[in-house]
């Protein structure tokens, strides 16, 4: 990945907006592709997944739950800089 600098803005790389357009998928609320969206959508048609997929999708939410604190303090030193 090359990075250069120009004054104090940074040139991404097409990885670093790649990965950045595939978390905003997953985030914006409006779009019928965001993670709750998807999720919502699973529960509405419980059919369509297997018990094991059921209990993996958990494992995985668990995994989610388990880093809210630290997207929290993330936020919390964006918001004082």
């Amino acid at each position: 990945m090359i990075k250069a600098k120009k004054s104090s803005d940074e040139i991404l790389s097409q990885d670093d907006i790649d990965s950045l357009l595939r978390i905003n998928e997953f985030i914006e609320p409006d779009d019928e592709h965001s993670l709750v969206a998807e999720l919502k959508q699973a529960i509405l048609d419980s059919g369509k997944l297997e018990l094991y997929q059921w209990e993996s999708l958990r494992d995985h939410l668990h995994e989610i739950e388990t880093l809210i604190p630290h997207i929290d303090l993330i936020i919390k030193l964006k918001k004082e800089t």
